[in-house]
């Protein structure tokens, strides 16, 4: 009897080891708040921008409602193999985000070493977005510095150019600058920005990551462009960041180049990103700044004039007051073709406990003055210059 027990707490033993070695993580965020936007609706019929105020329950305050599972697995030596499905929800209307994908946020699989760093296959998330997503108001609703996957990212797509030519279509123009105008995603979210944008995930990707050497740590992914046909060539996905953090310190440098398939003239057309920023904690406040630039590089307009870079730059404060935090950020970015927009954002976060917060805030953007100003949007009855939005709301993480 007593050899039998000794064998079964022996077994027990190897099986909670081998449990230990192989892990699935099942997470996720629940986010919504109530909120009221204005913005400039245009017609679908008569392209006339007209103010729209509406009151909303939305998903995704502060972050995106997702679910995920998380795999790591130990092969020994420091070695594990790794992996993400990560699926996005609208939380508001239980439906599937990032465009009804089941996992839109990520899917990917990889090894991991700790003194070699990290590889993973399949969507990733760009390095870019790691850097810009934990900075200023956190790519919240109310962060008015950097929303990925702003319209203004598509405007290379290729149903958005005459056929033959480098120029964009009257059509992709004015689709693409509604977008800017109008600060909205369509559906019932708002999507205010002075930043032209970027995409945060990329699909049929392979991503590496390094291991943190005193404080400094990198990124890097490629994204292959499987869309290449007879007359185009494929488009592909570049980013790269680097990162410093130690202590109260913190700085960062990124790049990214989104790019669409070249076109049988020989045009290709990208978005490319530069960022450096940075921030300090003080203790009784965290101040952060960031200043990127932002290109349509082999893009023109109807006319055939070069579209300029954006220089765009944010500045932010965070105070912690307790188990409150209060946080309010600036952003502004100016260029020859689309002019100069400015916004801000304001927000204020409560902690009930380590999974549960409440928030609120509020946030005002003033759109591209040469946009605004172009006569393929003029129209009559329509205020176009500003957008804002005011919203509470509770996150819960699991």
């Amino acid at each position: 009897m007593k050899k039998t027990l000794i064998a079964f707490a022996a077994l027990s033993a190897i099986a909670g080891m081998a449990q230990a070695q192989s892990t699935v993580t099942l997470y996720g965020v629940l986010d919504l708040n109530v909120g009221s936007y204005k913005i400039n609706a245009f017609s679908a019929t008569t392209n006339v921008p007209n103010p729209l105020s509406q009151t909303n329950v939305s998903s995704g305050g502060l972050s995106g409602s997702r679910f995920g599972f998380r795999i790591n697995e130990d092969l020994g030596g420091g070695l594990a193999a790794i992996g993400n499905l990560e699926g996005g929800v609208s939380a508001d209307a239980g439906s599937s985000a990032q465009g009804g994908l089941l996992f839109g946020r990520q899917a990917n699989v990889g090894l991991a070493s700790t003194s070699l760093g990290s590889v993973t296959i399949g969507r990733n998330k760009s390095p870019y977005y790691d850097v810009t997503s934990g900075t200023h108001l956190g790519q919240s609703i109310f962060d008015t510095a950097s929303q990925p996957n702003n319209a203004i990212s598509n405007i290379a797509a290729p149903a958005n150019f005459v056929a033959g030519t480098k120029n964009l279509s009257d059509a992709g123009l004015l689709a693409t600058t509604k977008y800017l105008l109008s600060n909205h995603d369509g559906q019932s979210n708002i999507n205010s920005s002075t930043a032209l944008g970027f995409n945060a995930r990329i699909d049929n990707s392979i991503r590496y990551t390094t291991p943190t050497f005193s404080g400094f740590s990198a990124s890097a992914l490629y994204g292959f462009g499987e869309n290449k046909s007879a007359t185009q060539d494929a488009s592909r996905v570049i980013s790269a960041t680097a990162q410093y953090a130690n202590g109260p310190i913190l700085g960062y440098a990124g790049y990214q180049s989104d790019a669409v398939a070249t076109r049988s003239n020989g045009a290709k057309p990208t978005l490319e990103n530069i960022l450096v920023g940075g921030s300090y904690n003080f203790v009784v406040a965290k101040v952060g700044a960031s200043f990127n630039r932002a290109k349509l590089k082999d893009v023109s307009t109807v006319s055939g004039g070069v579209i300029g870079p954006q220089k765009e730059f944010a500045a932010s404060v965070a105070v912690p007051l307790g188990a409150a935090t209060i946080q309010a950020g600036y952003s502004q970015s100016k260029g020859n073709t689309f002019g100069k927009a400015t916004g801000f954002g304001v927000q204020a976060l409560y902690t009930l406990s380590k999974r549960t917060t409440l928030y609120t805030g509020y946030s005002s953007v003033k759109a591209y003055d040469k946009l605004t100003d172009s006569d393929i949007l003029r129209a009559s009855g329509g205020s176009i210059a500003r957008s804002t939005l005011f919203a509470a709301g509770v996150r819960h993480t699991f």
